[in-house]
């Protein structure tokens, strides 16, 4: 890529709101919803379930963004070692306690499997710390807490509401400190470690320090990695760290035959992950391919959708889509869960087949819907009455309607009769934030509304037919299907390894939607201009949109990324930044929060 020195020159020199602060790294999760449960309400929901079906419901929360503001910034630790004569320095940044779901007034230390806490640290960007790393995390914390162990004679220490009264337990030890301070000696870790190599079914822990500094917890490899009690702990570290003010990674100092000594005391290593879980939540993205579903976590009402081909082609332009239909007649969904994530925005590509011409017949009802409790109903069946918020598309006369499905009655939303009548490909889209429902279509907002009847739920795609002729039926053909957390769209700026590199992480888009973004490089006098803080003339924009320059304008892959790594830019500068997610319409859109980093 070339320099970005010429690049600069595009960059407007006008406002922006945001101070540089994306290093030290922080973890960059969704904004917590303000309807997401507390540590306390989430305890219910955990009791009961075994530990995949326990592990799944707590991958959905961090997936929604349901952690805790105390534990998203990290704090900076250091170490020190003689190498080759020299003092050399490392500097590395953790979270301030263990793992948690909840708000900072109420929230659940988690015992967790290495399993799970190696795919939150995927997910994040983060490592397990060492040994040497776990005891430099003690020694640099300003609350030490004196261990409160369980006696496994006495208690069921697997259980989870001893997980729940071992955290209270900690809680009433930590008293009125302040939440923005480092906390150890209260959980054993769950630890990288050399062991993994040779033993990946075994979980490592290690810690569970006195007030002396000795380790109640030596080194163990004993459990399975299946095997969690209320003693283990997970504390994230930042993949990203510093040798004497040098940017490098945990992972190559590990692997350094004379810098490991910094984060290991035991040997240099490069095989020390624990496989990642295989839990599926946010953002979820299904091509369906010839093949069928991408995504495991599906379940269907009746009967198994299968792959079709359509006419007029797919937008993706595959050659196949997917047919949801019962061949019996009736409803036929396919849905999944957020379990207890009520925010969702769902979003599929579904074919509308005009047919007035059997409206003698009948019709059929196509759509997506949102916050269902009627184990994928739709808008009801025979026997079952529907329980959902739906957009759907009528094959007869082409209404479409934002449907509440309540007590065996369906409600339009809309304050008059809609119809889109012809055959095509149409995008249907909800968004339910709160108690606020937004529903579009081909990127046109339909409503914007208020209900207050179903706080969370499952989602999906939904197919009902009513023609007195089931040979008329054609099923809910779908292309694409997303899922994701509302305001989810991230724009992370981190220095890079070398001076002057940046490193640009556009994350959680739609896939397939273009990704915008505006740069300035400069503050400004207005930090509440029109572009979400940032103050860019518009021949400024039409300059930096013009130039093609992934920088500033490209397309968010099927995984909702969009990143790059910029060279050469002056040290010292700072660089201010948002990014905007436009529909291929380019009538609907979502921005980042406002981010800026200072060049090193």
């Amino acid at each position: 890529m070339p320099g970005m020195r010429a690049l600069l020159g595009l960059f407007t020199l006008t406002a922006c709101v945001a101070a540089p602060g994306q290093y030290p790294p922080a973890l960059v999760l969704p904004p917590r919803s303000i309807q997401a449960v507390d540590g306390s309400q989430l305890l219910p929901h955990l009791i009961g379930k075994s530990v995949s079906e326990r592990e799944g419901l707590i991958w959905h929360e961090v997936a929604a963004g349901n952690v805790p503001e105390l534990l998203r910034e990290l704090v900076p630790v250091t170490t020190q070692a003689i190498v080759q004569g020299t003092l050399r320095t490392a500097t590395f940044w953790c979270t301030r306690d263990y793992f948690g779901i909840g708000s900072d007034g109420d929230w659940f230390r988690l015992p967790i499997t290495p399993r799970l806490a190696e795919q939150i640290a995927e997910r994040l960007d983060c490592v397990l710390p060492t040994r040497k790393m776990v005891d430099a995390i003690w020694q640099h914390a300003p609350v030490k807490l004196a261990p409160f162990p369980y006696s496994p004679s006495s208690y069921n220490i697997t259980s989870v509401a001893l997980f729940h009264q071992h955290h209270l337990q900690i809680e009433s030890q930590r008293g009125n400190q302040p939440l923005s301070l480092l906390v150890a000696g209260i959980k054993k870790d769950v630890v990288a470690s050399h062991l993994i190599a040779n033993w990946p079914s075994r979980v490592c822990i290690y810690g569970w320090h006195y007030q002396n500094g000795a380790a109640i917890q030596p080194l163990s490899k004993v459990h399975g990695t299946s095997y969690v009690d209320y003693s283990h702990g997970t504390r994230l570290v930042a993949r990203m760290m510093e040798i004497d003010g040098v940017r490098t990674t945990v992972d190559a100092v590990l692997a350094d035959p004379q810098l490991h000594v910094l984060l290991s005391d035991e040997g240099a290593f490069t095989s020390w992950r624990y496989p990642a879980g295989t839990a599926e939540s946010f953002p979820i993205h299904d091509r369906f391919p010839a093949s069928g579903p991408e995504r495991t976590g599906w379940r269907r009402k009746f009967t198994n959708p299968i792959s079709v081909t359509a006419n007029p082609p797919a937008p993706s332009g595959d050659q196949t889509v997917l047919r949801i239909m019962d061949p019996a007649g009736g409803t036929d969904t396919l849905r999944l869960s957020g379990a207890l994530a009520g925010d969702v925005e769902i979003q599929a590509d579904l074919l509308c087949e005009y047919r007035p011409g059997l409206a003698s017949n009948g019709f059929e009802r196509i759509g997506v819907f949102a916050r269902d409790q009627a184990n994928g109903a739709f808008e009801g069946t025979l026997s079952q009455a529907g329980a959902c918020y739906a957009l759907t598309w009528d094959s007869s006369n082409g209404r479409v309607q934002c449907l509440r499905a309540h007590g065996g009655t369906l409600t339009d939303l809309l304050p008059a009769p809609q119809y889109l009548p012809g055959t095509r490909w149409r995008r249907f889209r909800i968004a339910a934030t709160g108690n606020r429902l937004r529903f579009w279509l081909d990127g046109v907002q339909l409503l914007d509304t208020t209900d207050n009847t179903f706080a969370n739920g499952e989602f999906g795609i939904g197919y009902h037919e009513y023609f007195a002729t089931n040979s008329f039926m054609r099923g809910t053909r779908v292309d694409t299907f997303h899922a994701e957390v509302p305001d989810a769209l991230t724009l992370e700026l981190r220095p890079g390894l070398q001076p002057g590199e940046l490193r640009v992480q556009r994350r959680r888009g739609t896939p397939g939607d273009t990704s915008f973004t505006a740069w300035t490089v400069t503050r400004g006098a207005f930090p509440d201009g029109w572009f979400f803080g940032l103050d860019p003339t518009m021949p400024d924009l039409l300059s930096q949109a013009a130039s093609g320059h992934p920088a500033f304008v490209g397309r968010y892959d099927y995984l909702g990324r969009h990143d790059l790594v910029a060279y050469g830019l002056p040290i010292g500068v700072d660089i201010q930044s948002v990014t905007v997610a436009l529909d291929p319409t380019l009538r609907t859109w979502q921005a980042s929060a406002p981010t800026a980093v200072r060049i090193r």
